[in-house]
């Protein structure tokens, strides 16, 4: 009798102790976030530091560029490898949309974000964006005796001929938005003309988005088309360069974060979600950013530029097929 008594008691021990082990993992699982994202070096760890401590949340992040993880995730789905995407061109976001991979959740946090920020529905959620623009030296322009240029067009004047440095759209993001910008501007018949016709004034091809912006600051060209911090970062750091947004508008990359149907954690996800909407979070984006999503809250860029319509869904959609074609015909 005593033996049977004594099995039992060491029996329901073993449950309990397991059960509490169990209990333990399953709230474990529930406190962590793994996401993938194309955040920088630099600002990974603060981004990270910063929505671990405003959620109570443990994060498990996978950084690779953009294309990158289009490929990953394409390869994956339906059964994504994260809980989470922090950190992609809402083009990716809207390719993820329409293969029915994305959770939607509307955030109360985001009320104060403007509706253009965000998906009706919940699906994305826009916390950070940059644009391309046109880097001029001033001390060059001024010797010269030419006017500043104003629109994309004044970029076609004969007088530039040699003078004006851009990536290449088959190695550089920052280039690639310049190229889909302008075919949404002019449409992409007069667009590929305008492309012909800026080819032959162009003197170098770089392969790095920010390259233009150096080049342009150190006297070496008079225009560059870049992007807006590869000439704030100068401008600041004292070199006689400007920026110009063309009268016609520029085109806009906007980075997002999305929920995954399959997320482990979707009340986690949620919180995240949150978190990045919070002027809190986005004050500490601005230290990394050109512009945060969340008004009146300064970031490198402090102006408000020009911005077009852009259809980001279409430049994805059309990427490769544009860049085979630019190569074909202008590459050097």
């Amino acid at each position: 009798m005593k033996k049977n008594v004594l099995f039992i008691l060491v029996f329901a021990l073993l449950v309990f102790t397991f059960a509490g082990y169990g209990a333990k993992e399953a709230f474990a699982q529930k406190s962590v976030i793994k996401y993938y994202t194309d955040n920088d070096e630099s600002e990974l760890d603060p981004f990270a530091v910063s929505i671990a401590k405003g959620t109570g949340l443990k994060l498990e992040p996978l950084r690779m560029s953009s294309g990158e993880a289009w490929a990953r995730v394409d390869a994956e789905a339906p059964r994504i490898g994260a809980d989470m995407h922090f950190g992609w061109p809402l083009s990716f976001a809207l390719m993820a949309k329409e293969k029915g991979l994305l959770m939607p959740y509307k955030s109360p946090a985001w009320k104060n974000i403007p509706a253009e920020y965000k998906d009706p529905y919940g699906y994305w959620y826009g916390w950070s964006y940059w644009f391309a623009c046109i880097a001029v030296n001033t001390k060059l322009l001024k010797e010269k005796g030419y006017d500043m240029p104003k629109s994309w067009k004044d970029l076609l004047d004969p007088k530039w001929k040699g003078e004006i440095v851009m990536p290449n759209p088959g190695t550089s993001g920052t280039e690639y938005l310049t190229v889909s910008t302008i075919m949404q501007v002019f449409g992409e018949e007069e667009g590929w003309k305008y492309l012909e016709k800026l080819d032959k004034n162009v003197a170098q091809y770089t392969k790095s988005g920010s390259a233009p912006g150096q080049l342009v600051a150190q006297g070496e060209y008079i225009i560059g088309i870049t992007w807006d911090q590869a000439v704030e970062k100068r401008k600041k750091e004292g070199y006689p360069i400007a920026m110009v947004i063309p009268q016609e508008g520029t085109g806009f990359v906007l980075d997002v974060a999305v929920i995954y149907k399959n997320t482990k954690n979707p009340e986690g996800a949620k919180k995240f979600i949150d978190y990045v909407g919070s002027r809190k979070f986005q004050e500490e984006v601005a230290k990394y950013r050109s512009k945060v999503t969340y008004p009146g809250v300064k970031s490198l860029v402090e102006f408000n530029p020009k911005l077009i319509d852009y259809d980001a869904q279409w430049a994805a959609e059309n990427r490769n097929r544009i860049m085979r074609t630019w190569k074909t015909r202008f590459a050097k």
